[in-house]
C-alpha cells in the first residue's frame, strides 16, 4: 500500500511539474508576441466570452503590393509554419472560403474554416468565420501612408464558443502571434511574387 502510494505521489509531482513548465513556457512566449515589432499598435479586451482586437502593423511595401498578397491567404501555408493547412474551398466573385488548419505558441492545432469578402476599391476584407472555436467577425483595412508604406488595421469581435482554460495573457499571446504570423506571410508572398516576376525566362 505505501509502495502504491508513493508511485502516485510521485506520478503527482511529475504531472504538476510538467504543467507548471508547459504554464511558464506559454506565458514566455505570450510575453515575447507582446513587443512583436509587426505590431505598431494594439488593443485586446475580453468581457465575458466576447473579445474585441484592434490591432495594426506598418508594412514598408506599396499598398497595391500588400493588397495582392492580402488577397491569396490560401498560400498562407506556402510561407508560414504555423499555418499547417489553408485551402481554399470556394471562389465566387470577390468571396473566397479557407479551411485553415494553425497553430499558435506551441497550443494544440486549431481549425476553423473563414469567408473572406474582397472589397477592391477600399482596400478592405471582412472576415467572419463559419467553424472553428470561436465566433470571429473583422475587419482588414489598408491605407497607403506613403508611397512605399502600407497601414494595416485589423478590427474585429471573437466569442468563444468553448471555455479555454488558459490565463488571459496567454489568450492574448496567442492572438498577438495569429496577427504577427499573417504580417509576415503578407510579406513573404510579396517577396515570392517579386521573386517570380525578376525571374529569367
Amino acid at each position: 500500500m505505501k509502495a502504491a502510494l508513493a508511485v502516485i505521489g510521485a506520478i503527482v509531482v511529475v504531472l504538476v511539474g510538467y504543467l507548471a513548465y508547459r504554464y511558464w513556457q506559454l506565458q514566455r512566449l505570450a510575453a515575447k508576441y507582446a513587443t512583436a515589432k509587426e505590431i505598431a499598435a494594439e488593443s485586446i479586451e475580453k468581457e465575458g466570452a466576447k473579445w474585441s482586437v484592434h490591432m495594426e502593423s506598418v508594412l514598408a511595401r506599396p499598398i497595391d503590393k500588400v493588397w495582392r498578397a492580402l488577397r491569396q491567404p490560401e498560400r498562407s501555408h506556402e510561407f508560414i509554419e504555423a499555418f499547417r493547412k489553408s485551402d481554399l474551398k470556394k471562389e465566387e466573385g470577390n468571396t473566397k472560403v479557407i479551411e485553415f488548419q494553425v497553430q499558435v505558441l506551441t497550443l494544440p492545432l486549431q481549425s476553423f474554416v473563414v469567408e473572406l469578402a474582397y472589397d477592391d476599391a477600399g482596400h478592405r476584407v471582412a472576415l467572419r468565420t463559419l467553424s472553428g472555436p470561436q465566433d470571429q467577425n473583422a475587419t482588414y483595412q489598408l491605407t497607403a501612408v506613403s508611397a512605399d508604406k502600407t497601414l494595416l488595421v485589423l478590427d474585429g469581435t471573437a466569442v468563444d464558443r468553448i471555455t479555454v482554460p488558459l490565463p488571459l495573457s496567454v489568450q492574448r499571446g496567442a492572438m498577438r502571434e495569429l496577427f504577427v504570423h499573417q504580417v509576415r506571410a503578407i510579406e513573404k508572398g510579396i517577396a515570392a511574387d517579386e521573386a517570380k516576376s525578376n525571374a529569367p525566362g
